[in-house]
């Protein structure tokens, strides 16, 4: 490659990086409108059965219409159906990982749709294979394939290989070592995942803009890389997973889970509009005011603790 077309490339990719995550004066020129885009949560707990909250989901409304599920945990589907989204608006399933907690309800979702009409290709992105942990093409086929498949009676209906009734695009997302991967759902919607650390398991945060607003997704990481920062910048609302308190005695907790001053941090550098709580575990339930006094200690924004079904405005306060 010449030098002449490297930073002809490098140009390009500072471009589009800045059209989609946006510089900061970018996002003054292109502000978001209250309203155009809303992020809801399905369920803001994690794996616990004694919570009394679904395991984590989030459904990004654009201009009135559900369009990409973030994640479809144990109790997200009927949460999804109390949220009163249309299932025919739905574009794309992002995972950030294959932990049960972020997936569990993922075949009642295929099996569900066409009941409500869905006759689209489902896009649905998420991580590489690593370790014990399946990639997304392999995690569907688990379910779905024909011969040993958890769900193979429904090999004609939703296995892809095998051309089956219900379309479903699957998009593995492999970004390398601080690199963002960019994907548009339509010319108006696009969705952006960077690699983030969650101990062995392979895992995403993802972005989602449309209309000058951005919404970026934690998932579960440490961020002890700083990967992150980088999505996060400029981001209206950040959810972040509150799965660990400050200084947690549990060494595995503080192994997969930002700690609440990590969170304050990222929010603080990446200039975060507001910044939502939740994958709200039995450790950190009760303890939102010691969680919010680490957080202040960087980030002097808006605070919010999630609840199941709660709806959070891009923009505006």
């Amino acid at each position: 490659m010449t030098a002449h077309s490297t930073i002809c490339r490098s140009l390009k990719f500072a471009l589009l990086f800045s059209l989609l995550c946006g510089s900061s004066s970018l996002w003054a020129a292109a502000s978001c409108q209250p309203g155009k885009i809303i992020v809801q949560v399905l369920g803001s707990g994690g794996p616990e059965l004694n919570d009394q909250r679904a395991s984590t989901s989030y459904l990004v409304w654009v201009d009135k219409k559900a369009r990409l599920l973030i994640d479809f945990g144990s109790g997200a589907a009927l949460n999804y159906e109390k949220s009163g989204a249309d299932p025919v608006d739905l574009d794309a399933v992002l995972f950030s990982h294959f932990h049960v907690d972020h997936t569990a309800d993922f075949p009642a979702l295929i099996k569900g749709l066409p009941f409500a009409g869905y006759d689209k290709e489902l896009r649905v992105f998420g991580p590489a294979r690593r370790g014990v942990f399946p990639g997304v093409k392999e995690f569907v086929h688990a379910l779905f394939n024909r011969e040993t498949g958890a769900y193979a009676y429904l090999a004609d209906y939703a296995d892809p290989d095998v051309g089956s009734q219900f379309k479903m695009e699957t998009e593995e997302v492999a970004p390398k070592d601080k690199e963002i991967k960019r994907y548009a759902i339509d010319d108006s919607l696009a969705v952006s995942a960077i690699s983030v650390l969650h101990g062995p398991v392979p895992a995403l945060a993802w972005r989602v803009e449309s209309q000058g607003c951005a919404i970026t997704f934690s998932g579960d990481t440490s961020n002890s890389d700083q990967s992150l920062d980088l999505l996060a910048q400029g981001s209206d609302v950040l959810i972040a997973h509150n799965a660990a308190r400050e200084n947690d005695p549990d060494n595995v907790a503080r192994l997969l889970h930002m700690m609440p001053t990590e969170i304050g941090r990222i929010a603080s550098a990446a200039k975060v509009g507001k910044l939502v709580l939740s994958h709200r575990m039995k450790r950190t339930l009760g303890h939102e005011m010691e969680s919010t006094a680490a957080i202040r200690k960087n980030y002097a924004g808006i605070i919010l603790f999630a609840n199941d079904l709660q709806k959070v405005l891009a923009g505006g306060k």
